[in-house]
């Protein structure tokens, strides 16, 4: 395994895992912020080395724009709270942003899934690993997120 995709796979792993704990933990806590920089810096890590990579297409392919991609949600989800914290639904912006971040994360992880599973069809992995992520985090984000914006409100309050 080269350097680069080493890296790249290290990033992952803790962008995945860091993503996890803060996804079950509350929201607007030290822990929240010193974990949340873990997030982004090992997704700033992970996305920068993705263009590092051409072992499926031997050049700039789908996988490098679904990084432009990710890197926006990054980018958007992060720019609440470091730049726009005076509008009045920063909060709720930015969970929204980043739960994506993190389930278009996942949905990156499922497409490493495919090889691992050869003899089911197409359409079952897509389902499995990209639609299913989809499903559950948009509903979790769309249907939970009065409560937990409310709470991260409330815990930033309490510091």
């Amino acid at each position: 395994m080269d350097s680069n995709l080493l890296v790249h796979t290290v990033a992952s792993i803790l962008a995945l895992l860091s993503g996890g704990v803060i996804f079950l933990t509350p929201k607007g806590t030290v822990k929240h912020k010193k974990v949340g920089y873990v997030y982004a810096g090992s997704m700033l890590v992970l996305l920068i080395t993705s263009f590092f990579i051409f072992d499926l297409f031997g050049d700039f392919g789908i996988y490098h724009t679904l990084s432009i991609v990710s890197f926006a949600t990054l980018a958007i989800a992060l720019s609440f709270p470091l730049a726009f914290r005076s509008k009045p639904n920063w909060v709720e912006h930015h969970m929204i942003w980043m739960g994506y971040s993190y389930i278009g994360l996942i949905m990156a992880g499922g497409s490493h899934m495919f090889q691992l599973f050869p003899d089911w069809s197409g359409s079952l992995r897509m389902i499995l690993f990209w639609g299913l992520p989809y499903i559950i985090g948009s509903y979790l984000i769309i249907f939970k997120k009065k409560t937990v914006v409310q709470k991260a409100m409330g815990n930033m309050e309490n510091k």
